[in-house]
């Protein structure tokens, strides 16, 4: 009987903890030991009904940073501008930028282009879902620079860039912007060296100018059909036709007419002592024009001109300067003159089309100085203010004190053209002079000194004079397509 009882108790007792591990398992839930709480009161047992869930409200949640976009549109002039958007590189422009609405809503825009300054901005805002925000930089160009050294055979001649800077040789002109300028070089007694010079970025030009003995000198007069073509005469520009170029040493030289829309016309001409020649040549017309060009003219003369940042040339006085070959597509233009304000302008060339353009300078508020433009018929004549070689018409002389200043214009083969003209703070004075033949080919030798006595008052201008004070006033910017 004992034996029984111990019996069931073992396995009521086991029942028990089993049904205790049974319970902790089927919480899957692990508790630290903790002090046995007292036995709560037995509840009694309650048997619920079912219940039913009761609907959900719909509830708003607040857009996701990032979840929707919009957009920034991206252009610069020219294009073709890296472009760096908080940054980080997007691409060249023109390009599309895209940009969470929620987002920081502050972005730094950076442009950089070859030969063009570092256009940046910042922008404050973000476009809005699907929205695009427009951007356009105008993008200035950058100074680009070389040097030229020049060395004459005989020294001590007097080397003339682009009309502005005089030295004497051996010489060497520093900081000289990128691209193409003239060269003059200048010694009494010598046929009068000129040249174009190409100067390359960071590098240095030499130009060694072997100067001949005046010998005989000849003129070359041209025409073409149609006109306004532009003329190179040994690879240097001399203006358009219908023009006359004087300063020619007797013998071959070689022609070049260039027009756009138009094949180039070239050829060899003969130039004879004493004499002009003629040329007078049709331009065969072209079928697939692949450039355009523009010609430039400004009030006053003299203004220094780039294109897409890279220097052309000098503005002259009753012949345009000719930027021919230039590719179709949005270019870049800036001019700048002393006692003037620059200025900058874009347009977009069209292949086959010339472009007419007309510009008119601010002068500076209070200039100090003056200029003098002097131009001759024929073209090429020896400029002198106060017995000082200045260089060859067509020609603008800068930087000039306001006073009184005598002026000779001298040709082989025609009489010295003399004058005196007055020059006004921001004032140009325009000389035009007709040279007129002379019946010997003896070339007068050229004032060695600037004269030590005080200046004479000015006096009446001579018949042949015209003189024209130019004041810039607003500016005039014209884009006329000449087919």
């Amino acid at each position: 009987m004992k034996f029984s009882i111990l019996l069931i108790t073992l396995v009521l007792i086991a029942g028990a903890m089993t049904g205790i591990a049974g319970a902790s398992v089927s919480t899957g839930v692990l508790t630290p030991a903790t002090t046995a709480a007292p036995p709560a009161a037995v509840q009694p047992v309650v048997t619920e009904q079912p219940f039913s869930t009761p609907p959900v409200e719909a509830v708003t949640l607040p857009a996701i940073p990032g979840g929707q976009s919009g957009y920034f549109s991206i252009n610069s002039v020219p294009s073709g501008g890296d472009v760096y958007f908080d940054q980080v590189w997007q691409g060249q422009t023109p390009v599309s930028v895209q940009v969470s609405t929620t987002g920081n809503p502050s972005h730094s825009i950076v442009i950089n282009k070859v030969g063009y300054n570092q256009w940046t901005s910042t922008y404050n805002g973000n476009p809005g879902s699907g929205q695009t925000i427009p951007i356009t930089a105008t993008l200035v160009p950058s100074p680009q620079l070389g040097n030229i050294q020049v060395t004459s055979t005989p020294t001590g001649a007097t080397v003339i860039l682009d009309d502005i800077q005089t030295k004497i040789a051996p010489c060497s002109f520093n900081s000289v912007p990128v691209g193409t300028h003239s060269l003059t070089v200048y010694l009494s007694g010598y046929q009068t060296f000129y040249t174009s010079v190409n100067v390359q970025k960071d590098l240095t030009t030499n130009v060694a100018a072997t100067l001949s003995p005046v010998v005989t000198i000849g003129s070359l007069s041209i025409t073409s059909s149609p006109s306004g073509a532009s003329v190179y005469v040994d690879n240097v520009y001399r203006g358009v036709t219908s023009t006359t170029v004087g300063n020619l040493q007797a013998g071959q030289h070689n022609v070049l007419l260039r027009k756009a829309g138009y094949q180039d016309w070239q050829n060899i001409v003969t130039i004879n002592a004493g004499e002009t020649s003629y040329l007078s040549p049709t331009l065969a017309v072209m079928q697939q024009p692949m450039y355009g060009t523009v010609t430039i003219m400004s009030i006053p003369a003299g203004a220094d001109v780039y294109g897409d940042g890279v220097y052309i040339g000098r503005t002259r006085e009753g012949s345009p300067l000719v930027f021919d070959q230039v590719k179709p597509g949005p270019h870049s233009l800036l001019l700048t003159k002393a006692g003037y304000e620059s200025y900058t302008s874009t347009g977009t060339v069209v292949a086959g089309k010339n472009y007419d353009l007309n510009i008119k300078l601010f002068p500076v508020t209070n200039p100090s100085t003056g200029s003098i433009s002097a131009t001759s018929s024929p073209i090429g004549a020896d400029v002198f203010i106060n017995n000082i070689f200045k260089g060859l018409t067509p020609l603008t002389v800068d930087s000039l004190t306001p006073g009184s200043y005598t002026i000779v214009l001298r040709l082989s083969g025609y009489e010295d053209w003399r004058s005196s003209v007055s020059v006004s703070a921001g004032q140009t004075a325009q000389i035009s002079a007709t040279l007129l033949p002379v019946p010997t080919t003896a070339r007068p030798n050229p004032p060695t000194q600037a004269p030590t006595s005080t200046p004479t008052p000015t006096p009446a201008p001579s018949p042949i004079l015209v003189v024209g004070i130019v004041i810039a006033g607003a500016a005039l910017f014209t884009w006329n397509k000449k087919k």
